[in-house]
């Protein structure tokens, strides 16, 4: 022996290393995917605020309606019940072309939103049994 590494050191030296990227890919990627996840959940917070601040102007708009239509029904005066049509109008017209649609479009980013962070959380798991793995075969290769 004249201190040169024998073959089967230089091919458990090579497995070491081998595994030690490995374990260096899978963290990495663990960390992209928390970083992802991270991104994601406040892209679904913030469509589930717009959700919340329409179905607000939503219940706004259907009081003024209520108002609206019991002024129209107590006035007798053509003008004014006119003008108060044209309101009634306009609150309604907001509801169905507005805030309903921009609900709808945030309802459905928040299903799409939410299919992404089970791929990412699947994928966090993933590389956690890929890194246990990782780690009994390094202890293996040291034994």
């Amino acid at each position: 022996m004249d201190g040169q590494i024998q073959p089967d050191e230089k091919d458990k030296s090579g497995r070491l290393k081998y595994l030690e990227e490995e374990k260096a890919k899978q963290k990495k990627r663990k960390s992209v995917y928390l970083q992802q996840l991270e991104e994601i959940r406040k892209l679904l917070e913030a469509n589930e605020k717009e959700i919340k601040y329409n179905l607000g102007w939503i219940n706004f708009h259907e009081n003024s309606i209520v108002e609206h239509e019991k002024k129209i029904k107590e006035n007798l005066n053509f003008e004014e019940k006119k003008e108060q049509e044209e309101k009634l109008k306009f609150h309604k017209k907001q509801i169905e072309e507005h805030h309903k649609k921009y609900i709808e479009y945030h309802k459905k980013e928040a299903e799409a939103i939410k299919k992404e962070i089970e791929i990412f959380e699947q994928g966090i798991r993933r590389c956690e049994e890929q890194l246990k793995f990782i780690e009994r075969k390094i202890e293996e290769n040291w034994i």
